[in-house]
């Protein structure tokens, strides 16, 4: 595998994730005004579809029964505000309700359950470099969504919903067995918001048949929900990533020595600087890992799926072209080139789109993405630099591309 000359820029992983997992982060500077709380629910459930819990491996509602016929209510005990320890956001949420954090360092991912396991709620909140519009949140969203969970039976959305608030509401439902084979409707409401350089996602999921019932504590709950912009994820001031010197230029992206990277799995392996920070937002089947480097203006991505389809060349382009479109197609500039075949069986698409870094500072980023088959598990491998320092890098990207190995026969966790 080579590198085209053509590259990419991404100032936070989130981008990457946004497909996937939610939104793509990079450095706008907070406006240190933090959002209001809504005086009165801003935001309104719909009963109409139905749920599926969270975006990462989080515990699906086991759908408990009552009678071996319905499904058990909800149990939703007294409200306690919950405030997250970077204090970018709070939430008042059950006090019965578990709590699993499944956070990245660039992405919060907080998931709350009932003691039935048929109801949750979910947060998700990341940084973005940019302003999104409304039709942009919307995307976003329904590309979340459905990468989450559009291979659940039945699974439906509706059409966004803009909300008093800013927010923007989809509704959304599966089909879901619970014990003693008992089918039923989750349903979902998602709000999605930009409140400065923070993009959230906040999701309450309940049985539809319960919706009546509960919809005053749903409604209640979710309009206590506040972020403050001003924040940054880990706590603290906000932090810019993708680093520019004072003549407002990209800071050099800093490679140093390369180590080999062994997945403890076995699945892969690849050289790596040992000054880049690994980012790892894994869930079960799919194994996604992401290194920066301490400027943050370079990134090494992989993103490995199992998956026991055999595919041709023509349908590995289509998944890596719908996967670009749907991570990265709302970026300014967006653009793809054409396939190219590499000699060892991979194909690679170069892509890019135009970044805003600190100090406003407009920069064209490329990607070089190589998608491939080995087995039952499909691989995409991604290297990211700013365009302008593509000549001086090529050298170590190509050294890095080209030490990557798949093992098909591993187990993927």
């Amino acid at each position: 595998m080579h590198s085209y000359h053509r590259y990419w820029f991404v100032t936070l992983v989130g981008l990457l994730i946004v497909a996937l997992t939610a939104c793509g982060s990079g450095n706008a500077a907070p406006t240190a005004t933090p959002t209001q709380a809504a005086a009165a629910p801003t935001r309104t459930p719909r009963p109409t579809l139905a749920p599926r819990p969270t975006a990462t491996p989080l515990p699906e509602p086991t759908a408990t029964t009552v009678l071996g016929s319905q499904i058990s209510l909800v149990d939703i005990g007294p409200l306690e505000t919950y405030r997250h320890p970077s204090g970018v956001f709070q939430i008042d949420v059950p006090n019965n309700w578990t709590l699993q954090d499944n956070s990245s360092d660039t992405e919060l991912q907080l998931v709350w359950v009932d003691p039935t396991g048929n109801g949750a709620i979910i947060v998700v909140l990341a940084e973005s470099s940019r302003t999104l519009s409304d039709t942009e949140l919307a995307n976003l969203l329904t590309s979340y969504l459905n990468d989450r969970f559009g291979n659940q039976p039945d699974f439906s959305t509706e059409d966004p919903r803009p909300q008093r608030d800013g927010s923007q509401l989809i509704v959304w439902s599966y089909t879901a067995t619970a014990d003693n084979n008992v089918r039923g409707t989750l349903l979902g409401n998602s709000f999605v918001e930009q409140r400065g350089n923070k993009v959230s996602i906040l999701t309450t999921m309940i049985p539809q048949e319960q919706f009546e019932v509960l919809s005053t504590y749903t409604d209640r709950i979710i309009n206590t929900y506040q972020i403050n912009e001003s924040v940054a994820l880990s706590g603290g001031t906000a932090p810019e990533s993708g680093n520019t010197t004072s003549t407002g230029s990209l800071a050099p992206v800093e490679i140093g020595e390369l180590r080999t990277y062994t997945h403890p799995s076995g699945v892969f392996r690849i050289d790596l600087p040992v000054n880049w920070t690994l980012t790892d937002n894994s869930r079960p089947g799919e194994l996604i890992l992401v290194w920066t480097d301490p400027t943050n203006n370079a990134a090494i991505i992989v993103d490995v799926l199992r998956d026991n389809t055999q595919y041709s060349d023509d349908q590995l382009v289509e998944k890596l072209v719908t996967f670009l479109k749907n991570s990265f197609g709302d970026q300014p500039d967006f653009f793809y080139e054409d396939p190219r075949p590499q000699n060892d069986g991979s194909i690679l698409i170069v892509w890019g789109y135009t970044s805003t870094a600190s100090n406003n500072v407009q920069a064209s980023m490329l990607g070089n993405s190589f998608i491939e088959q080995r087995g039952d598990k499909v691989s995409v491998l991604t290297t990211l630099v700013p365009e302008e320092q593509f000549d001086t890098l090529v050298s170590k990207t190509d050294e890095i591309i080209n030490t990557y190995r798949l093992d098909p026969s591993a187990s993927l966790p």
